[in-house]
């Protein structure tokens, strides 16, 4: 009955159990805990497992969390499981799970089994997680609403339908100007909170409304925010970056000195397609790879290469991430029908070696990387096209 719930428990088998366990390198998913699950046991051939795979949707239909619309073979399979050690595995099904939603499962799965990917990779460094935001009230959208972080994430719509806006409020903590420039607007309100890890969880709240803006700090008001995470964006459209490196340092907001040691050291940093990168006179040339061309980007206009930008771009974000929770937000990251610079781009963010989270937008829909979490925007009705807002967000499942 693939397509049904039967009723019956949707147990894990050994095997899942078992690639739980070593996905999670035995160690407890909970951000706030981290114990290690397997050690020697009382005999000397002995040893001891506290730990368990614990269900995110629930095994059975009246279980924690209920069952997510699953099927019993969905909700078997290693996607829903998450590994726990006993004491968390207990908690977080209290009262029916009603303070661990399974987004945030997903988020501690999420961040847990990409922390030890990169320490298996030989990468170790401070870590953090931005997992969800709470939009509670915003003009655009029909109905508040919850959107979860996996580490690349594509939003996907239609012009217009409120993309830009969206990922806006990810730096709203930061750069409150962003929301505060709406305030002429009518019904401009804006509420959200955003959740994270920097290990320990995190949360900050911001209410814009008419000239008033609040911030909460894990529910304690404060005037406003100390860098939570760091922002790794373009204010202009980013695929017409400058090429001058002191213009560009002023968009990113870093000493032109600091931008040419970045430029410098960037094929070392990001691995990717630019394999050659200098700065000749204050202008920046490079030479990459596009499938199977190589491609010489040497000053013909003013504007860098969108290739190019997006490197400089992940090699800023990996260089934040050494010491904080960073985010690469990039809008309309697709598009233009070149199928070379789609794959090469899903290729290097996708990558188990960035240590940042992407959150990216795109009108088209291309063919991304199992590790992405795609959202959709829709409009909530006929009506609310025709209004162009009251849009919702459909969120698919992340296959982990």
């Amino acid at each position: 009955m693939d397509s049904e719930q039967s009723g019956r428990r949707a147990n894990f088998t050994d095997k899942t159990k078992g690639t739980l366990a070593l996905r999670a390198a035995y160690r407890c998913s909970n951000p706030g805990c981290g114990v290690l699950t397997i050690g020697p046991g009382s005999g000397s051939a002995d040893f001891e497992l506290t730990g368990t795979a614990a269900h995110i949707y629930a095994a059975a239909p009246n279980g924690p969390r209920g069952t997510g619309g699953l099927t019993d073979t969905q909700r078997s399979a290693p996607p829903n499981g998450i590994w726990l050690c006993a004491r968390c595995a207990r908690l977080v099904d209290t009262n029916a799970g009603g303070a661990y939603p399974a987004s945030l499962l997903r988020g501690w799965k999420d961040l847990h089994e990409t922390r030890i990917r990169m320490e298996h990779g030989g990468i170790s460094r401070p870590f953090g997680w931005i997992h969800s935001i709470d939009i509670l009230k915003d003009i655009w959208l029909a109905e508040p609403t919850t959107v979860r972080f996996s580490r690349c994430n594509l939003f996907l719509g239609g012009t217009g339908i409120g993309k830009t806006h969206f990922i806006s409020l990810l730096s709203g903590l930061s750069s409150p100007s962003i929301i505060m420039d709406r305030r002429d607007r009518s019904d401009s309100t804006v509420h959200a909170a955003i959740n994270w890890y920097d290990p320990q969880p995190r949360r900050a709240e911001f209410r814009a409304e008419g000239e008033q803006l609040l911030f909460s700090a894990d529910g304690t008001a404060v005037p406003f925010l100390s860098q939570p995470y760091r922002i790794v964006t373009l204010p202009s459209v980013w695929a017409y970056a400058p090429r001058d490196v002191r213009e560009l340092g002023r968009l990113l907001g870093l000493d032109h000195w600091a931008v040419r040691n970045l430029i410098t050291e960037l094929p070392e940093i990001v691995r990717g397609a630019v394999k050659q990168i200098r700065i000749v006179e204050d202008q920046i040339q490079a030479e990459y790879t596009l499938g199977d061309k190589v491609i010489s980007d040497r000053g013909h206009d003013r504007s860098l290469d969108r290739s190019v930008v997006l490197e400089v771009l992940v090699a800023l974000a990996e260089t934040y991430a050494r010491t904080q929770p960073t985010l690469l937000l990039v809008d309309e990251l697709y598009g233009g029908g070149n199928a070379d610079f789609e794959q090469n781009v899903t290729e290097l963010l996708s990558s188990s070696i960035r240590g940042f989270q992407t959150v990216a937008t795109s009108v088209f829909s291309p063919l991304v990387a199992p590790e992405w979490t795609v959202t959709r925007f829709v409009y909530a009705s006929d009506e609310a096209r025709g209004r162009k807002h009251w849009a919702r967000l459909v969120q698919d499942d992340v296959e982990g």
